[in-house]
């Protein structure tokens, strides 16, 4: 499987267990562990096509701070990753890591983080993959059309949970 085909699963996956969560919260862990990695590895793929090394121990959000780095993807393809963007991707990242690697506690994720995280994780996608991707061809077409329509499901879902009932 190509890293590209990987990512388009990634998202897919991640936009099937977002729709469940919302009847099921045991799917949960899987929207956590999705977001962050879909983010990540759309970071790989830009950072690759733009010919920078890929650290081998990287940390959750070390690889989005590589790609928002002009240094590393100069503009129009670096990624606008701000402090409040920053500090959302980080609550996802500590709960994918708290799910992970449990230490004893019960793991829970919060609606509020999944309503402010998953945005940022598919703006990541959405701007690395489809709107600015390092080269044209780095996806194709329909796997261009099924990212949008995965990424619209996930801030449709997000937008939901964040919604004031």
């Amino acid at each position: 499987m190509t890293p590209e085909t990987a990512l388009c699963e990634t998202v897919r996956f991640t936009a099937q267990r977002f729709e469940a969560y919302s009847s099921e919260s045991g799917f949960d862990p899987w929207v956590v562990t999705g977001g962050v990695l879909m983010a990540q590895q759309a970071a790989v793929l830009a950072l690759r096509a733009a010919g920078d090394a890929i650290p081998a121990q990287a940390g959750g959000t070390e690889l989005l701070l590589r790609a928002a780095s002009k240094d590393r993807l100069p503009a129009p393809f670096t990624l606008p990753f701000g402090a409040a963007a920053r500090q959302s991707f980080d609550r996802l990242v500590e709960a994918r890591n708290a799910f992970m690697h449990p230490r004893g506690a019960l793991w829970h994720v919060s609606a509020d983080t999944l309503s402010r995280a998953m945005p940022v994780a598919t703006r990541t996608v959405r701007h690395l993959i489809v709107i600015q991707p390092v080269l044209d061809d780095l996806v194709t077409p329909d796997q261009q059309a099924a990212l949008q329509a995965d990424l619209n499901a996930i801030e449709a879902m997000a937008e939901f949970i964040a919604a004031p009932y």
